[in-house]
């Protein structure tokens, strides 16, 4: 907070000094709906860069979060899987089984939420590459009929 009481110019000289408006709504204690209808009202707006880098990063937070959950519940599943073939008795058995059943449930839920890396875009790139050069040979991409007269076949 500033030292000026005015709860006006702290929400306009935080803004102006490039404050977000939730970060300006915490530092006063005033509502971030009143925070936005000061600074309109005095013709200052809020960077919005700053929030989608913001933004950016948490997603990223988040995603080297959930690859290193997945990572754990890998090392569970094991402790689970050394725990069911030391089992001796039936129930102990059971017990491991669900366990690694909801570990593994847990495991793919958490990865699965970034999706499998884009194998597709890959393939397309070397689909690409291969279009490249053979534009790059004939000047165009032969059709086939082309390039079955090239090999001697009708």
């Amino acid at each position: 907070m500033t030292d000026n009481p005015d709860p006006r110019t702290q929400v306009l000289d935080l803004a102006r000094a490039g404050h977000g408006r939730n970060e300006v709504a915490r530092r006063t204690g005033i509502p971030p709906t009143t925070v936005t209808r000061i600074a309109a009202e005095a013709g200052v707006s809020f960077d919005r860069a700053a929030t989608a880098q913001a933004t950016e990063a948490r997603i990223i937070d988040a995603k080297a979060k959930r690859v290193l959950v997945g990572g754990q519940l890998l090392e569970d599943i094991d402790q689970a899987r050394e725990q069911l073939h030391a089992a001796t008795e039936a129930k102990d058995v059971f017990f491991a089984a669900k366990a690694i059943d909801a570990l593994a449930s847990a495991h793919v839920r958490i990865v699965g939420v970034d999706g499998p890396p884009d194998e597709s875009a890959e393939a397309k790139s070397l689909l690409g590459a291969l279009h490249e050069a053979l534009v790059g040979k004939w000047g165009e991409t032969p059709t086939s009929a082309q390039q079955g007269a090239e090999d001697g076949q009708p």
